[in-house]
């Protein structure tokens, strides 16, 4: 199709406007110098103007090439000064150098391209080796102000981790995803330990390039078992990265499991999404069925289901208690192994057994039952006192 369309070649010379760039953009016009004022010719005002294809391009005050649009087709409304392309795909740069690739179904640019919508299957993807992707059913981008506003369904993807919200905006110049609405972490999982979780989150910044994540506000992790039975965790905020599938939730933590009538009050504890372990270097208090435990670390392995107190093991339960430097537990054997410097307490004869290990086993009552395999075990217990009349010395017997 044919169109007629005549440009005053001052205008050009003297202001270079975003219009001017989006009309050269989509008409391929040539500008040379400034020399005489050409001769004014009738405008032939015929809207929309249909186009081959878009190639537009902003330098930075430097002169470097800041952002760059493409499309195989364009429409151009000159009264309304609103382009509409397909397929359309930009380019971000920082000093010159690409960093982000930019890519819509379609996409509108209004006011010669200060504000760029993209709709349909809009993403923005951080180029390098490891490429992050950002995407929404609709965007806003402006480009002087370094700015994308991603207003339904926004959702960040870094492997199996999912950042979602329904309202976020993305800051171009400081690298940086802010969610506002709704936001939520997500890890995708496939087995039994590594099932899939979801962190509701108050609001919270992340930064693709070096993967930092910060939430504020109390935060709320959902984990789904296989047996479709729910562990929660709650803290009052988040640090954690990305990249390295790490993430701090800060004090007081606590975690409910029901499904074993478990529960763990303590401080700051860590979780490695790839090794699927915790770490805590703090005081913390649990609970396991008619079991009580305290430490002052702890470390969790979900892959082998166990938990490590790394000092100050105490375990508490109805006839007694246990005390020693360190406790291993296994809540899928139900089993519990302690070392160095172990006293069992019974409060049965007000027995007390030492020994340097012990192995104990959740019996049909819900009691540990303890052994010492191989170990040298000291006992004292004290037998029931005479009756009236008899001797009064309350015999004691070491073993």
């Amino acid at each position: 199709m044919s169109k007629t369309f005549f440009v005053r070649k001052e205008v050009f010379c003297t202001r270079r406007s975003p219009r001017w760039l989006l009309l050269v953009g989509l008409l391929g016009l040539s500008i040379g110098g400034c020399g005489a004022r050409a001769p004014e010719a009738p405008t032939t005002r015929v809207t929309p103007f249909v186009f081959r294809s878009l190639n537009l391009r902003q330098q930075d005050p430097q002169g470097r090439t800041a952002w760059a649009v493409t499309s195989p087709e364009a429409r151009y409304d000159l009264s309304r000064r609103v382009a509409q392309a397909q397929d359309l795909r930009g380019t971000i740069y920082a000093l010159g150098q690409p960093r982000y690739t930019v890519q819509a179904s379609h996409g509108t640019l209004l006011n010669d391209g200060q504000v760029i919508q993209l709709e349909g299957k809009a993403q923005i993807r951080r180029l390098g080796p490891d490429p992050v992707t950002i995407q929404a059913t609709r965007m806003r981008w402006y480009p002087r102000l370094q700015r994308i506003e991603l207003d339904r369904n926004a959702e960040a993807i870094d492997g199996n981790l999912r950042l979602l919200a329904t309202r976020a905006r993305f800051l171009i110049d400081r690298d940086t995803l802010e969610l506002r609405g709704k936001p939520e972490l997500r890890r995708l999982g496939s087995g039994a330990a590594d099932s899939p979780v979801r962190v509701l989150l108050q609001q919270a910044d992340w930064m693709p390039t070096s993967g930092a994540l910060e939430a504020k506000g109390a935060i709320k992790v959902v984990r789904t078992l296989p047996s479709r039975q729910i562990q929660t965790l709650t803290a009052s905020g988040l640090r954690g990265n990305t990249q390295e599938r790490t993430l701090l939730f800060q004090a007081p933590v606590v975690l409910d499991d029901p499904s074993q009538k478990a529960w763990l009050r303590g401080q700051a504890i860590s979780i490695n999404l790839t090794t699927n372990t915790l770490h805590s270097a703090t005081p913390f208090r649990a609970a396991f069925q008619q079991l009580r435990i305290k430490g002052q670390s702890l470390q969790v392995d979900l892959n082998t289901a166990t938990a490590t107190i790394g000092s100050g093991c105490e375990v508490d339960q109805a006839d007694g208690s246990l005390r020693a430097s360190r406790c291993l537990w296994n809540w899928q054997r139900q089993s519990l192994a302690a070392s160095g410097g172990v006293e069992l307490r019974r409060t049965a004869n007000r027995q007390v057994t030492r020994a340097s290990q012990m192995e104990g086993r959740l019996g049909p009552s819900g009691r540990l039952e303890f052994r010492s395999p191989g170990s040298r075990v000291t006992s004292r217990l004290q037998l029931p006192g005479p009756k009236p009349g008899a001797a009064a010395q309350k015999p004691t017997i070491r073993l």
